[in-house]
């Protein structure tokens, strides 16, 4: 009895040293591409990052990285499936995993999402960001707003100044959201992203009374400067105060 205490002493002990994970609470807006939240988790992997994305977006998010995973969140959280049966790694070294289902269960559970992320802390795989990708209207049950920032992509062709301004219209009106962390998606140049950005902050400030930060812009993946560029946002990301982040406790 007196080993078998010891033994848990030290487990507890390796738990409580799990190195913190970040969470990154990505808003997936209806009718808008997913392409830049594949863009992100390979601009974190250009800063010798280890992201992991959950795709509590019904696929939209797992698309992004043409991929459709074969299970959920939810068989690893019932201990049926392990996490690598659940993942699906890319041929970047990405793991993706849908997360409708468990993301769901989770909330319900009323248990802290603290308790999720330590769990991605806990995986021998070193895990270092958890890219949660959710429909805007239901991230503030994983994502306080008291806490968090949500990522919001601003989509500067057609409708997508419009699209954007009302998913972060609804987020704070709704869910009482005071900031937001912009990616400016597609554009010819670094100088009209950021005139797209200014116009969707300024009405922000004016209207709605919240801050939109910029992240960065993220050029077409097939453009020479879409690494460097989505680098840049993942700095943003990561270094965006504050930093929330959990271990085991």
């Amino acid at each position: 009895m007196l080993d078998q205490g010891h033994d848990q002493a030290a487990g507890l002990r390796r738990m409580l040293q799990q190195r913190p994970v970040n969470l990154l609470p990505l808003a997936v807006v209806r009718g808008q591409s997913t392409g830049w939240i594949a863009q992100l988790a390979g601009g974190l992997q250009e800063l010798g990052r280890n992201p992991v994305v959950v795709d509590a977006a019904r696929g939209a998010a797992a698309s992004a990285f043409g991929l459709r995973p074969r299970g959920d969140l939810m068989d690893m959280l019932e201990g049926r499936e392990s996490f690598d049966n659940v993942a699906h790694r890319t041929r970047e070294g990405v793991h993706v995993l849908r997360g409708d289902r468990g993301v769901e269960a989770f909330a319900a559970s009323g248990e802290p999402p603290e308790r999720l992320l330590a769990g991605f802390a806990a995986l021998s795989h070193g895990f270092d960001d958890v890219l949660l990708a959710m429909p805007a209207t239901e991230m503030a049950c994983m994502a306080a707003p008291a806490d968090h920032a949500p990522v919001l992509a601003i989509e500067s062709a057609g409708n997508g100044l419009m699209d954007s301004y009302s998913a972060l219209k609804e987020l704070a009106r709704s869910f009482g959201y005071r900031r937001f962390l912009c990616v400016v998606v597609g554009g010819h140049d670094a100088a009209a992203a950021r005139g797209a950005f200014e116009r969707i902050a300024a009405t922000a400030s004016r209207f709605v009374d919240v801050a939109a930060d910029w992240a960065g812009w993220l050029p077409p993946a097939t453009s020479a400067r879409a690494r460097h560029e989505a680098a840049c946002a993942a700095q943003a990301l990561v270094g965006y105060p504050p930093a929330p982040t959990v271990a085991f406790s």
